[in-house]
């Protein structure tokens, strides 16, 4: 997988030595309440996601990367995942490590992702699901350059939950010109 590299960050493939990192990092509360991760999310949940999740993701056309901050070189500071990759638009997924909030570095991230989808993946656009509580997330995707498009009051995730969702969005051509 290849490694991707920010201002901030530096975007790794996973490694099964992360699996405790990434077992912290989903006790979260927050993580647990705002995303997919199972809760509880136990240490078996982690070494599933590096074991199973992963291959998941590839064959939906997807990527996931580990989220390091530059200056906190091997620590695990959070996950981005470009997600159902499917006539030209992907679904990006975050989440980030309570202990690396507050840093700029899952926007950074992002953008990162952002570029590497529509650059080297050809994609046309990209869309976030964030939780209407979740302002510190729709914060991110404003500062990467989504707009929220529309609240989706009953989309279906992959774990199979329905949830009221605003649905953030960016097109290659507006990519094109923010940056």
């Amino acid at each position: 997988m290849t490694v991707l590299l920010g201002s901030r960050t530096r975007l790794r493939a996973w490694r099964d030595d992360d699996a405790e990192a990434i077992f912290r990092a989903c006790q979260d509360p927050e993580i647990q309440r705002f995303t997919t991760v199972p809760s509880p999310y136990r240490r078996e949940d982690a070494d599933w996601f590096l074991a199973h999740y992963l291959d998941d993701v590839a064959a939906e056309g997807g990527a996931s990367w580990c989220v390091e901050g530059l200056d906190a070189p091997g620590a695990v500071a959070g996950s981005m995942a470009l997600l159902g990759v499917r006539e030209g638009v992907g679904e990006i997924g975050y989440w980030c490590a309570p202990w690396a909030r507050g840093r700029g570095w899952t926007v950074d991230a992002l953008g990162v992702v952002v570029s590497w989808a529509f650059v080297e993946r050809g994609l046309s656009r990209l869309e976030l699901t964030i939780e209407p509580g979740n302002v510190a997330s729709r914060a991110v995707a404003r500062r990467a350059g989504f707009v929220e498009d529309h609240v989706d009051p009953a989309r279906r995730l992959g774990d199979g939950s329905v949830r009221e969702l605003v649905v953030c969005v960016l097109d290659r051509d507006v990519f094109v010109t923010f940056f």
